[in-house]
């Protein structure tokens, strides 16, 4: 495959210069010239195919604009070499066709190449608009100018001639001037541009010459443009597709690349010499020739005399800018050295006296490694060597840090920064910054102590204490203490005695730990204390430290007192320092829920029960807009014929990610929230809603709600409740009101019992749930206006051996709840044995997952309707 490479290239250039042979030894010189030509029309076909795949390294219409100019170029020649041959003698309205051909295209091809030229806008300044419009006007002087005084002076003036001159000098100057003067994509302009000037010369030279078939020097005009057309296109075709855009900033307003570039100099030249050539031979000068004469020189005049005001302009932005670099220099902290290849100093700055007291006669000349720490010498030796070989490399490295004496013999922190080489001596010099950082790292110094320190106690913040614990230690432990009771004292006493209390506490903390332990305070009114010592010793010093911080305070004549918790968790190796401290403030999470001075260490079921707990706190409020409540029915069935007289509405929460949530934590949950009202009242309303709709057909149907006592005293909930019954036509009777045993003990001075005769005076029915679970004595029964009572299976559901005397207390407790005037439910039969038990007591109405399971709505409804077909068929 590699040999068939280079097949492929040369095989078609043997071809073509075999063609080319041929031609020029068979036909007449004008049509080989023409023929010739091809070569500009395939490297415009190149650029055209490069433009539709979106391979050009420049713009698309670039590419498109010159590839056109050069197809045509290339065509226009082939065709009128092709006239020359076949059409000798036709001419076009006194035009020979062989040279009305190129004559066309000449415009044509101008129209496609000048606007891809001229784009992108440059965005020039005004004078350098004006140079480069005289730069063109006198180039295409210069060009005029001697093809003027040649072909014109004469007494035969061709049409096509004088147009083919006219127009093509002055495109090719535009061409030229733009390509050179080029700002913004400048690499590739400086070949597309010549190019394309070298191409429309070449046209226009191609018609002069097929124009004059008669003249001797005709021919080899025409072989000399079609060889410029062919190294035109390939010139625009390598810029438009080879040279890739300049990407770089624009250079300053004034200061273009090609402000001083010898433009005028070959067309000057070359007018002067065919001028000089013209004299001699007795030639003469006709007044368009001496016009055309004047116009290039005035152009050449004028395009100098801005040059000059530009140079002025830069020559007085340079001063100005040297003046300012010197007042800098001057003015600047940074002292800039000059160092030579051997380290010797050979220039400092001004700043060296005023800021390190260093005077030229101790520093120049001395090696300056004679400044420096002895320690620090070799250091400096090998950083300033390896700039000096390569400043371009290193000018952009980090700096180095270096201690200098300054001229009071003082040591000085500084900072040395490499800032290339002195342009008046490159390759041998290297330019130094020397900057005085003491007083900036004595700043940082006191920022990291200040950042590391709690400023109200002095003990170690919470970035001190992470400071302190890395690298971890591999034995000890992390206490975390939480203060209770300061916004009171901040209430009753002020806020400056809170300040003197917490400097207590800091002090207290101080005496107790001992010196290898690091106690801080990370937190308003949370402290910690890492200790190096073991499970048990930790775990005594935190039961110390609660002990002492809870012991009264005396300040400003008053005592505080304060309540104090804590959280603890060993010092985990495979975790960094603020996992530990985010483990013991999760023990610390826990254990507030206990009474004041309890301890608890971190583990992994507690963080899952806090993060569950965290995750269930976040997703409630939205819980009931994403529809995730539910409730169920468990059905209340007659223990004889099974058939569900009542039903209990069981709330529910199917977490996406969590799962079912059942009421037992959720109510309590909503209730800390804030939201039990909101979901009390979407769970009345959709209960009553179903009972409702099941009573068309089972009228003695009843429904049963669990409750927290402080809601019956909630009027919120009143209203719900009223509201629920109201909207949906259901009876006060078919409602259940249940409170649980355990919130019998814990009613918080709420008067149960008058509540609970309010509803009965409305004419619903209470009852009282899970009773055998508390302390609950039959006696304050009595005292309650209760209808029903659900008995827990912890009454009836025992072993076998128990059985007898379970079923003698099962006995008793519907014998004395009968006699109070309660309905008995056995509550959670889970097994055939239950079932016996309390059917041999005398229980009528039982409810359990052995009686059915809490069902949707639909599943219920379906239970129901099986039991109405039953006792139809019965």
């Amino acid at each position: 495959m590699k040999a068939a490479r280079p097949m492929r290239l040369v095989l078609p250039a043997v071809i073509g210069s075999a063609i080319a042979v041929t031609a020029f030894v068979l036909l007449p010189l004008p049509a080989a010239a023409g023929l010739l030509t091809a070569g500009s029309a395939g490297f415009g076909v190149a650029l055209l195919r490069s433009a539709a795949r979106d391979r050009t390294a420049g713009t698309r219409l670039r590419a498109i604009g010159l590839g056109g100019g050069a197809l045509l170029a290339g065509l226009a020649g082939v065709a009128s070499g092709v006239s020359v041959v076949i059409a000798p003698g036709v001419e076009v309205d006194g035009v020979p066709l062989p040279a009305e051909i190129p004559l066309v295209c000449l415009f044509l091809a101008a129209a496609l190449a000048l606007p891809a030229l001229l784009r992108p806008p440059q965005g020039r300044e005004p004078l350098a608009r004006l140079r480069v419009g005289l730069d063109t006007v006198g180039v295409a002087a210069c060009l005029l100018f001697p093809t003027w005084l040649m072909l014109m002076s004469g007494p035969e003036r061709r049409g096509a001639t004088v147009t083919a001159i006219l127009f093509g000098t002055t495109a090719t100057a535009v061409a030229a001037v733009t390509g050179v003067h080029a700002i913004r994509h400048r690499a590739a302009l400086q070949w597309c541009g010549p190019g394309a000037a070298l191409s429309l010369l070449g046209l226009t030279a191609l018609t002069v010459g097929m124009d004059h078939p008669d003249n001797s020097n005709a021919a080899i005009a025409t072989v000399a443009a079609a060889a410029a057309l062919d190294a035109a296109a390939a010139m625009q075709w390598w810029g438009a597709t080879r040279v890739r855009p300049d990407a770089g900033p624009l250079p300053p307003v004034g200061s273009e690349p090609a402000a001083g570039f010898p433009l005028f100099a070959l067309p000057v030249l070359g007018s002067g010499v065919l001028v000089a050539y013209h004299l001699v031979n007795g030639g003469r000068l006709d007044p368009t020739s001496i016009i055309l004469a004047t116009v290039a020189l005035l152009a050449v005049a004028a395009r100098e005399f801005v040059s000059a005001i530009v140079l002025r302009r830069q020559a007085d932005h340079l001063a100005d800018q040297g003046n300012r670099l010197r007042s800098l220099m001057f003015g600047s902290s940074d002292v800039a050295m000059v160092i030579d290849t051997a380290h010797a100093v050979r220039w400092q700055s001004p700043a060296a006296a005023r800021h390190f007291g260093l005077s030229d006669q101790d520093v120049l000349g001395r090696p300056v490694t004679a400044l420096v720490d002895p320690d620090q010498a070799e250091a400096v030796h090998d950083y300033l060597s390896d700039r000096i070989s390569d400043p371009t490399e290193h000018t952009a490295g980090s700096p180095l840090a270096v201690r200098l004496r300054d001229g009071f013999g003082r040591w000085r922190e500084t900072e040395w920064t490499a800032g290339g080489a002195d342009p008046a001596e490159p390759g041998r010099t290297l330019v130094v910054h020397v900057r005085d950082i003491s007083e900036q790292l004595e700043l940082e110094q006191a920022l990291r102590q200040s950042a590391h320190v709690d400023p109200h106690t002095g003990l170690a913040n919470r970035q001190g204490l992470v400071q302190a614990g890395e690298p971890m230690p591999e034995a000890g432990a992390l206490i975390v203490l939480e203060l209770g009771g300061l916004t009171a004292i901040a209430d009753v006493h002020g806020t400056e005695v809170v300040e003197l209390v917490l400097a207590e506490v800091a002090k207290r903390l101080r005496t107790r730990v001992e010196g290898a332990d690091v106690p801080a305070r990370i937190g308003e009114a949370r402290f910690a204390v890492l200790t190096h010592g073991g499970a048990v010793r930790a775990h005594v010093l935190a039961s110390q430290l609660v002990t002492v911080l809870t012991t009264p305070y005396s300040a400003a004549g008053t005592d505080a007192h304060l309540s104090v918790w804590g959280g603890m968790t060993d010092l985990a190796p495979e975790a960094g320092m603020d996992e530990v401290i985010r483990r013991a403030a999760l023990a610390l999470r826990a254990v507030r829920t206990a009474p004041p001075g309890a301890v608890e260490w971190y583990d992994e079921e507690m963080e899952q029960r806090l993060v569950r707990r965290s995750t269930l706190e976040q997703d409630l409020p939205g819980a009931l807009a994403r529809s995730e409540l539910e409730v169920r029915y468990q059905p209340i069935v007659e223990l004889s014929g099974r058939r569900p007289v009542g039903v209990e509405a069981v709330l529910g929460w199917r977490h996406p990610t969590l799962g079912r949530v059942p009421a037992a934590e959720l109510l309590p949950l909503a209730e800390e929230l804030g939201y039990l009202g909101d979901v009390r009242h979407w769970m009345l309303h959709r209960a009553a809603r179903q009972l409702a709709g099941w009573r068309h057909h089972h009228e003695d149907l009843w429904l049963s709600v669990n409750v927290r006592p402080r809601e019956l005293a909630d009027p919120v909930f009143q209203a719900a409740l009223e509201t629920a019954m109201a909207t949906h036509l259901v009876p006060e009777s078919a409602m259940v009101i249940e409170i649980a045993e355990h919130d019998l003990q814990d009613d918080n001075g709420h008067d149960l019992a008058g509540l609970l005769g309010k509803l009965r005076a409305q004419g619903m029915r209470t009852a009282v749930g899970n009773f055998g679970t508390g302390p609950t004595s039959l006696s304050r029964l009595r005292i309650l206006p209760v209808d029903l009572l659900r008995v827990d299976r912890e009454v009836f559901g025992q072993p076998a051996d128990a059985s007898r005397r379970l079923g003698a207390i099962m006995d008793v407790t519907v014998t004395l709840g009968r006699r109070l005037g309660m309905e008995i439910v056995a509550q959670g039969l889970q097994t055939a044995d239950d079932l016996d038990t309390v059917q041999a007591a005398g229980c009528r109405l039982g409810q359990g997952d052995l009686l059915g399971r809490p069902l949707p709505a639909e599943h219920f409804e379906a239970l129901l309707e099986q039991h109405r077909d039953r006792s139809h068929r019965g």
